[in-house]
């Protein structure tokens, strides 16, 4: 992981910015604790963002250590600029050290709360319905400024996110490397302990990030793939990314890896009418990914400012899902949460600084 092997040792150790192994390593190297010591130091840190030394029961007993422990952690400080809350959706807006700001959404599920985070400041897809598309692409987020958004949304918002989504700002496969270390602190079980199996990441379906996250340590994620369109020709008229991986192509990538095993993937299909919602669309869709062990998640399409469609009422998305499920697919509405706050799916994008 690379933030394992940055030189802590001057500027304190961070333990937001580690895993276990890479913070017992540090710990070892300035003040000398065993791995049992680290262990439940570690575990108080990320789980309750704060330090009790006098709950610790396997420091060992030695003149000074609570006052080392002090001076070596170091927490973060992200900058919390807007908290908007609607129906218990609550989006909040963090602000980088150069000045780019990026959007995460605090989602309440029956009974967990999920967090969708951004791993990129705008993206290059290109996708037509995305807001975040109108940015362009700024630059990638480090695994520190994803990790300070579930920082953020634990510590000091109090939600206890359980679940994880990268359906934020960007691409994560195009920023593949620090979601990969995000995704490994995030997972830890002396840490964040936020399993593997409840971390979805999302992509436009680029077939060369999918071949790169199915060879990876973190291939035990769900993954999100957005379709949007059952034929090329539609698809490619709403992402970019279908002119150069149609289809067919996609479909053979994602059936040749983990991916494909029973509930780790969902097609995600943003309904807009008169666009992709026909009876031909719903049975190109089925036909197309029938070789797939499928799920589908149905969005409908939410407007944000400048918009080349109008919102879809929740009527249109029925009668699609009604479609599909019909020709034997498994289907699930997801609620347009956050429209209010433009915090709802594409709808994430916030003002970045010009470059100089």
């Amino acid at each position: 992981m690379m933030e394992r092997r940055l030189d802590q040792t001057q500027a304190g150790v961070r333990p937001f910015a580690l895993d276990y192994e890479g913070f017992r390593d540090a710990m070892v190297a300035r003040l000398g604790l065993d791995r049992y010591a680290s262990a439940e130091l570690y575990s108080m840190v990320i789980r309750t963002g704060s330090v009790d030394l006098a709950a610790l029961t396997r420091l060992p007993d030695r003149d000074g250590l609570a006052e080392a422990i002090r001076g070596t952690l170091v927490f973060p400080e992200p900058e919390l600029v807007t908290v908007k809350e609607a129906e218990g959706v609550v989006k909040f807006t963090a602000r980088l050290h150069d000045g780019h700001e990026v959007e995460s959404v605090v989602l309440p599920m029956m009974n967990h709360y999920t967090l969708c985070v951004s791993s990129q400041v705008g993206c290059k897809r290109g996708c037509v319905f995305c807001t975040t598309a109108k940015m362009g692409f700024v630059r990638d987020l480090t695994p520190v400024e994803i990790i300070d958004q579930l920082y953020l949304a634990r510590h000091r918002l109090n939600y206890p996110i359980q679940n994880i989504v990268f359906m934020g700002m960007g691409e994560p496969l195009d920023n593949f490397d620090a979601v990969a270390d995000a995704v490994a602190i995030m997972s830890d079980q002396r840490g964040f302990d936020i399993p593997l199996r409840r971390i979805t990441v999302s992509t436009v379906g680029s077939v060369e990030g999918i071949e790169t996250l199915a060879g990876s340590d973190i291939s035990g994620v769900n993954l999100a793939v957005s379709i949007n369109g059952a034929t090329n020709e539609v698809r490619s008229s709403l992402m970019p990314v279908n002119r150069k991986t149609p289809l067919e192509r996609l479909v053979k990538t994602l059936a040749r890896f983990p991916f494909a095993r029973k509930g780790a993937l969902f097609a995600e299909y943003i309904v807009i009418e008169g666009v992709n919602d026909s009876l031909e669309d719903a049975e190109a869709l089925v036909a197309i990914l029938s070789p797939l062990s499928v799920r589908y998640n149905l969005i409908g399409f939410n407007a944000g400012p400048g918009a080349p469609f109008p919102s879809t009422c929740q009527g249109a998305v029925e009668r699609f899902r009604d479609l599909l499920i019909a020709r034997g697919a498994y289907v699930r509405i997801r609620a347009s949460k956050g429209r209010d706050l433009v915090a709802g799916c594409g709808q994430l994008g916030k003002k970045h600084v010009p470059s100089q």
